[in-house]
Formats: C-alpha cells, sequence, structure tokens
C-alpha cells in the first residue's frame, strides 16, 4: 500500500464514519491484563512494556502486530493490534509455552497462577484428548463474570484476527454475533500430557467488542477507499474518448 493510499484511505473515512482512535472506541483500562498488557493500549507502549518484561527475547513485527520469543524456555507471546485508520492499540494477547521432561509444569501449577491473578473461573470444557479449556469472562468494566453462556466457548480469537484487518462479515453467524457481542476473557487452552503434566499450554487475553469497533472503522476506510478508486477508474474512463 502506497503512503498516498494509505493518505487517502484516512481522510475517507473522516468524510464517511469519523475518525476512530483507542480511547473513542473504549479502550480499556489495567485490569484484567496478561503480562501487564491490556486491551486498548498503544502499540509502542505495549512493545516496550514487555521487551522490558521480556529482556534477551527475539522481536518480530508481524502484519498484525509483533512477537517476542525465547527458544530456550519454548516461550512466545503475540500481541495483535488493531488496523488503520485505527491507531494501532492491543486487542488480544497470546502467550505460548511448551516443555520437556527437563523442563515441565504441572496443571496445578498453571491453574494455580491463574486463579491467584483472576480468581475463580467462569466456565470450562474438556474438549478430550488431552485438552482442557478453561474461561475468565468479563463485562465490559472488567469485572468477572461467575457464570456465562456456555456458548461463548465457540469463541475463537484465531478466527477473528483476519476481520480485524478487513473488516466485520456482513452477516455473521450465531456464535459470531454472540462472541461480538459479549466475549471479553482470559482463556487457557492446556495441553495435557497426562494426568498431572502439560505438554503446553496458550493463555490469551481478548476483547472482541472492542475489536469489532475497530474492525468496523477499518472495514468502512477498505470500502470507501474501494469506492472512490471505482469512482476514479470510471471519471478516467469517460475522459478516455476514442477518435474515429
Amino acid at each position: 500500500m502506497t503512503k498516498a493510499h494509505t493518505a487517502l484511505k484516512r481522510l475517507l473515512v473522516l468524510a464517511v464514519a469519523g475518525l476512530i482512535t483507542p480511547s473513542a472506541i473504549g479502550a480499556q483500562g489495567p485490569t484484567p491484563d496478561l503480562l501487564s498488557l491490556y486491551v486498548g493500549m498503544p502499540q509502542n507502549v505495549a512493545r516496550a512494556a514487555i521487551q522490558k518484561r521480556m529482556p534477551g527475547s527475539i522481536f518480530a513485527v508481524t502484519q498484525t502486530g509483533f512477537t517476542l520469543s525465547d527458544p530456550m524456555n519454548r516461550d512466545t507471546v503475540s500481541v495483535y493490534v488493531t488496523a488503520e485508520p485505527n491507531d494501532p492499540a492491543v486487542w488480544l494477547i497470546q502467550r505460548s509455552q511448551g516443555f520437556t521432561e527437563q523442563n515441565s509444569m504441572s496443571q496445578k501449577a498453571l491453574m494455580t497462577a491463574l486463579r491467584e491473578k483472576y480468581g475463580k473461573e467462569t466456565l470450562t470444557n474438556d474438549r478430550g484428548g488431552g485438552g482442557l479449556y478453561v474461561y475468565w469472562i468479563f463485562e465490559q468494566n472488567g469485572k468477572l463474570l461467575s457464570s456465562a453462556d456456555m456458548g461463548l466457548t465457540g469463541c475463537t480469537s484465531i478466527n477473528f484476527i483476519n476481520y480485524v484487518r478487513i473488516g466485520p462479515p456482513r452477516q455473521p453467524n450465531t456464535i459470531e454475533q454472540s462472541c461480538f457481542q459479549s466475549f471479553f476473557a482470559v482463556t487457557a487452552m492446556l495441553n495435557r500430557s497426562g494426568p498431572e503434566l502439560l505438554g503446553a499450554y496458550t493463555v490469551e487475553l481478548v476483547n472482541l467488542p472492542y475489536a469489532l469497533k475497530a474492525a468496523t472503522a477499518t472495514g468502512n476506510a477498505n470500502n470507501a477507499a474501494a469506492d472512490q478508486g471505482r469512482r476514479n477508474q470510471i471519471e478516467k474512463g469517460d475522459q478516455n474518448k476514442p477518435k474515429f
């Protein structure tokens, strides 16, 4: 994408929808957080915070944000940020870690750490095959819910990454509607290698109502830029008269 095209997209979204920044779409406060990162945190602030927490880790920029990895400990943090015309701000944080016989972790140790930080979990979903999913679901003000609709366990953040980049679906399905409406959660995905030990885990913090507002701004900007491009082509075509 050229600088001129990027500038045009920003101007178009101002005209059709108003500039939506992280503060305008309801940036979250500092809790709940994951690794001191929280939803709505500006990208540059998040990068500085996580690099301070994980010194010596390998940093890489991605199309959707950035990652830090510690190969020695098989530990990776992925941070996903909102797309233009929004200022880049965090909407999803993931931490994944794998284990060996020399560097083991038990399910008890992980769950104790999570409960100490977030409280008693809201929902649990054992999907068999060693896969256990545990959810801490919050109201938009950050208050932990003691119970929630089991259907929210169908909210998988990986399915929404592309929506944040290009815009939300025109006709979301029933699960997507529920997720976009209320899924603000910490999810722990446990890959159990036995009755007590973990093979790996992933813990993530995501706020899909926040992500939806940012994705809508991005979708509006993309549509406006495409419409303007088509109008420019038509105008150019109207001037391209053949000579007979």
